[in-house]
């Protein structure tokens, strides 16, 4: 019996998502047509792909040896046709989520390029905190998202690392920080003003700041990057900023960095896509957005 791509197709998708019923919905198919052509895989190669002893279908040792094959075959596939169609096979649209810091530095340069190289792609950004993003990229709102995180995603998520950003506490001179390393448990004496508890970067700073005993007594948030900019310029207190998007302020001495004992850890950045929406267009889109990522503010 030959083997067919949709006998592929059925395998790798169940095998991703965990189900066969999952895998119907995603091919747009019936259940028992996938678990036919599951069968019909594994009596073609003689062997065995899923225990189905359990509620939801496992990988046997010989189903883990496929899959990646399998993958590699609906790659080649892809590719294959978009050859043939042509470079300009990017057409309808793609809605696409970063956060603020993303928008106030390379989003702009990087839809002018988009919309240079494929005129026929509508592009949609979505500026959101990093929690929000990834909630809509769950329920199929957004195709891709480029947000915080770090190396450990679901399986059912492709993550591409973009980039490092540098984060620092800052102050105005007018609070009279001193200039000297802090042991940071004294950040506890000045008030603190942080993004709202929806910004992924805002939960990450929190945690460091409960890890290293900071009680702030004073503490304000706010959803908007500029407007925390605005306040810590004001002198109203002391915020965990990225360094380069501020390194102008920092320079003109309007901001000191205020140095803290441990530092502050920096930021990863992800592009972030479902693993069954995996194609050579949203693989290319993912790598212009790379080559994009670039948090100074002059991008």
């Amino acid at each position: 019996m030959n083997i067919t791509l949709k006998q592929i197709e059925a395998f790798y998708w169940t095998a991703m998502l965990g189900s066969f019923s999952a895998a119907s919905s995603h091919l747009h198919t019936t259940q028992s047509a996938i678990s036919k052509r599951v069968a019909e895989l594994e009596s073609a190669l003689a062997t065995t792909l899923f225990d189905r002893s359990q509620k939801m279908p496992a990988l046997t040792s010989k189903g883990r040896a496929l899959v990646g094959h399998a993958e590699e075959m609906l790659e080649l596939t892809s590719n294959t046709i978009s050859a043939v169609q042509g470079e300009d096979f990017f057409s309808g649209r793609i809605c696409i989520g970063v956060t603020e810091l993303c928008a106030l530095t390379w989003l702009p340069r990087f839809i002018a390029v988009l919309r240079e190289r494929h005129p026929r792609l509508v592009v949609e950004p979505n500026v959101d905190a990093g929690r929000n993003l990834f909630d809509q990229l769950e329920d199929n709102s957004l195709d891709l998202v480029v947000l915080p995180g770090d190396k450990h995603w679901n399986k059912r998520y492709r993550a591409i690392f973009a980039t490092t950003v540098k984060i620092a506490w800052m102050a105005s001179p007018l609070l009279n920080v001193p200039a000297r390393t802090l042991p940071a448990n004294k950040l506890s004496e000045y008030p603190l003003l942080m993004q709202s508890t929806s910004s992924a970067v805002s939960r990450r700073y929190d945690d460091w700041l409960e890890s290293n005993g900071v009680s702030p007594k004073r503490a304000l948030r706010t959803t908007s990057l500029p407007v925390l900019g605005q306040l810590t310029l004001a002198g109203l207190g002391i915020s965990a900023l990225p360094l380069e998007y501020y390194q102008a302020e920092v320079l003109a001495r309007r901001l000191q960095v205020v140095k803290t004992r441990p530092t502050t850890p920096p930021v990863d950045y992800y592009i972030v896509h479902r693993a069954e929406a995996a194609d050579r267009g949203i693989d290319e889109i993912a790598k212009l957005v790379k080559a994009s990522c670039n948090f100074a503010r002059s991008a």
